[in-house]
């Protein structure tokens, strides 16, 4: 009788990440729906960085495995070397007041597009687009947040 292969646990459907915007603030990011509470006791480790908004979808860059991956509301993205691309851009006839984040595949289609106004996370999008341009840096810091950093730590990568 033959066996079935032994299948490794479910990866945990939770993710400890740091509020961008609230510099001690750690979250449980929950990867299955893309939401978040509050640490009644936070851990000593995060593996990733939201932003958290009230009427815009969260967005949270976090590692798992080695890997990192975007999380925009429900929609995830695995982020190899240099896919998808991350881009951010001003809108052009709206005096820079609106700008535009966008999610592409190696072939340049849209696969998300989110306009933003100023003061809605503009510096969140603009330090995103910038780090992930890097395939380096997405590698690297793939590894080093999948086993974990202190809040401080992940601030400074």
């Amino acid at each position: 009788m033959a066996h079935a292969p032994r299948m490794a646990p479910p990866a945990p459907p939770t993710v400890p990440v740091i509020d961008y915007r609230r510099q001690g603030m750690v979250l449980q990011w929950d990867a299955l729906v893309g939401r978040w509470t509050a640490y009644d006791m936070p851990p000593a480790l995060v593996h990733g960085i939201a932003l958290i908004r009230a009427s815009q979808p969260n967005i949270c860059l976090y590692a798992r495995d080695g890997q990192l991956h975007l999380q925009v509301g429900a929609e995830q993205y695995a982020l190899s070397d240099t896919s998808p691309r991350i881009r951010w851009s001003r809108g052009l006839a709206t005096f820079g007041l609106r700008r535009r984040f966008t999610v592409e595949s190696n072939t340049g289609g849209a696969l998300l597009t989110h306009v933003v106004w100023n003061g809605q996370g503009d510096e969140f999008f603009s330090w995103l687009a910038s780090r992930t341009a890097d395939p380096a840096w997405r590698r690297n810091n793939g590894r080093r947040w999948s086993e974990g950093l202190t809040p401080a730590d992940l601030r400074s990568s």
